[in-house]
């Protein structure tokens, strides 16, 4: 940790700074109270709300529809290499966990390494 300096103020001159402070802030926030406030009407939210459900909606079923094509593909892959070539869908069984635990490993390092 830094040092910080720290000035000693007598009573007075503290109790001045402090009201000081107070009054700047009161000023602050009666220009702030100035300003006119716009409520938009209950139509205009529904309407919002509505838009983003569709668009939560629209996003959804196309993540979830690349999802399953992405999955068929794998899938279909990794059937088609156990039926025509044995060896190397053993080799795809043992290289893939490695591969997991090491990149899990390094991203848990780095996050570490981030946070100290």
């Amino acid at each position: 940790m830094k040092k910080q300096k720290v000035v000693i103020l007598d009573n007075a001159q503290q109790n001045k700074h402090d009201l000081d402070a107070i009054h700047k802030i009161q000023e602050g926030l009666s220009k702030v109270d100035q300003f006119p406030v716009y409520t938009p009407d209950l139509q205009w939210f529904e309407s919002m709300v509505r838009t983003e459900k569709e668009n939560s909606r629209k996003k959804l079923r196309k993540e979830l529809s690349l999802f399953l094509i992405i999955a068929l593909f794998i899938l279909s892959g990794i059937i088609v290499s156990f039926y025509q070539m044995p060896g190397v869908f053993i080799f795809i069984q043992i290289i893939t966990p490695v591969f997991i635990a090491y990149y899990t490993i390094s991203r848990i390092s780095k996050k570490v390494k981030i946070n100290e």
